[in-house]
């Protein structure tokens, strides 16, 4: 994908034309990103930016609009300036978890030049992420984008730990397990008592707010989400999301963090603390509509070419729901939804059968479309 910037968005090719029954479709996201922008949870300007980076969309919603292809109450404005400032996360950086996630946040802060410190559940785990950036790296090399020395440099700056007392000096310390939040409050609290009381824990998140997470850590800690987007060692954007009262105790928390995010060759964008932030947020319900048409007895194929070739999305909805995992949007959704009990935030009914016959989509070779 390509690398977009605030600065660089005025550039771009004209919002594309989209159909009316596109239109009805995004109906939803569209209302949904008014509704951001109102509660002030990301500026129009970014809200067009994450859709772009972190759904592919070829427009955001406000850009549509500001087009002419669909109206708007609102006023695109040119994003806020990148802040500069004289100090900002330069050493090694600590990493909890080993999975899928984690290890593509690893790819990309070991080949931006950090030192990176990983801890797992276990010294295998964490010898699997290990190996699955060595496996990756390998790949780049294979295809001539990297070299063998360069490869091995970055390999010799990745490390795993034992437990958390062995982080040691790093400058901010990433949470990426799983997305259940017993696991989070109980990776959160084990950092929070073997860290510095200085050091940034940053949660990867995107179904929880940080303020739910905060209980795990001490009055004080600075703590922020930096949600990655999957492939986290491509995919461009970060949402950065530093509640209102850290950033009254750390007025430069958030400024580090949009330095450091730049650094590693990715776009942050700021988002306000809600469940989903930014692209889930619009994304997941938007998911969730295009499965209320499916079930009305639109063939799957004719909703996803609806928006492929009406909207210029490069998945359709379906599909995208079948490389997430149907088990997946249902959690999300019903995360959503807890905080925020509006109908377009409830599970479709097709979906929760689905997730309970084990049709998950593409890892179980069976979801909407046959994988098989």
């Amino acid at each position: 994908m390509a690398v977009n910037t605030h600065e660089s968005s005025t550039a771009e090719s004209p919002p594309p034309h989209i159909t009316p029954d596109a239109r009805e479709l995004m109906g939803g996201l569209l209302s949904d990103a008014d509704l951001l922008a109102e509660r002030g949870t990301a500026s129009p300007p970014d809200i067009d930016l994450c859709m772009r980076l972190g759904a592919g969309h070829p427009a955001g919603p406000f850009q549509l609009r500001q087009a002419g292809t669909i109206a708007s109450p609102h006023r695109s404005e040119d994003g806020p300036a990148a802040a500069e400032v004289s100090e900002s996360w330069t050493g090694p950086v600590g990493l909890a978890g080993t999975g899928h996630m984690a290890a593509g946040i690893a790819e990309a802060m070991v080949r931006s030049g950090r030192e990176v410190r990983v801890l797992g559940r276990s010294a295998a785990s964490a010898q699997r992420l290990h190996e699955v950036v060595a496996a990756s790296l390998a790949r780049q090399v294979s295809r001539g984008r990297l070299d063998e020395p360069t490869s091995q440099a970055v390999m010799a700056r990745l490390e795993p730990v034992g437990n958390a007392a062995q982080l040691g000096e790093v400058d901010v310390v990433i949470e990426a397990v799983a997305e259940d939040i017993e696991v989070k409050l109980s990776v959160l609290r084990d950092l929070n008592d073997q860290l510095h009381h200085t050091v940034p824990i940053a949660t990867n998140t995107s179904s929880y707010r940080v303020s739910d997470l905060r209980a795990s850590v001490s009055p004080g800690r600075p703590v922020l989400a930096l949600h990655f987007f999957n492939p986290a060692a491509v995919m461009k954007l970060v949402e950065v999301v530093v509640p209102e009262d850290v950033s009254a105790e750390n007025p430069s928390l958030e400024e580090r963090a949009h330095a450091w995010v730049r650094a590693l060759g990715k776009t942050p964008v700021r988002c306000g603390d809600s469940r989903g932030f930014v692209v889930n947020r619009l994304l997941i319900p938007f998911l969730n509509d295009a499965v209320a048409a499916h079930a009305t007895g639109r063939p799957a194929e004719e909703v996803d070419a609806t928006l492929v070739e009406g909207a210029h999305h490069p998945m359709g909805p379906l599909a995208l729901i079948d490389l997430i995992g149907i088990d997946v949007t249902v959690a999300a959704l019903e995360s959503m939804f807890e905080a925020e009990p509006e109908p377009r935030l409830r599970p479709h009914p097709l979906l929760t059968q689905m997730a309970a016959t084990g049709e998950l989509g593409r890892k179980s070779a069976r979801g909407f479309y046959d994988y098989r």
